[in-house]
């Protein structure tokens, strides 16, 4: 340890918690359809992102890379032996924020063969 880690606790840096990414357009017209249907987006939703997988050992990893991220995770195995992760977040939807959701997914998901199926959340009032 050297003489600053005595006095200053040595910290992760954080992730930031928006992209500077543009966000898709199906991303943009999921949270409109939440501002109509009278969604408070000003208030943290739990998020729900969906990636599919060919196997059960890269679903079940994943899930586990997920959770050390700090996401809530579920795992299923779909009737045509598929298996799929549903992985929830607590964040305030805006534009940059479910774009970074997005893109962790895509990356966690990447290495093991998984795809992105996109996000849901419910109405928050």
């Amino acid at each position: 340890m050297d003489w600053m880690g005595m006095f200053m606790p040595r910290l992760r840096p954080r992730e930031p918690a928006e992209s500077l990414s543009p966000p898709i357009e199906d991303d943009l017209d999921r949270l409109s359809e939440l501002r109509e249907q009278g969604s408070r987006l000003s208030l943290p939703h739990p998020v729900r992102g969906y990636l599919a997988f060919a196997g059960e050992e890269a679903a079940r990893t994943s899930a586990e890379v997920l959770r050390k991220e700090g996401f809530a995770c579920s795992v299923r195995a779909g009737q045509d032996g598929s298996w799929t992760i549903t992985a929830i977040r607590q964040i305030v939807p805006t534009p940059g924020a479910i774009t970074r959701f997005r893109e962790q997914l895509q990356e966690l998901a990447a290495p093991h063969g998984g795809a992105y199926r996109g996000w849901d959340a419910p109405i928050v009032s």
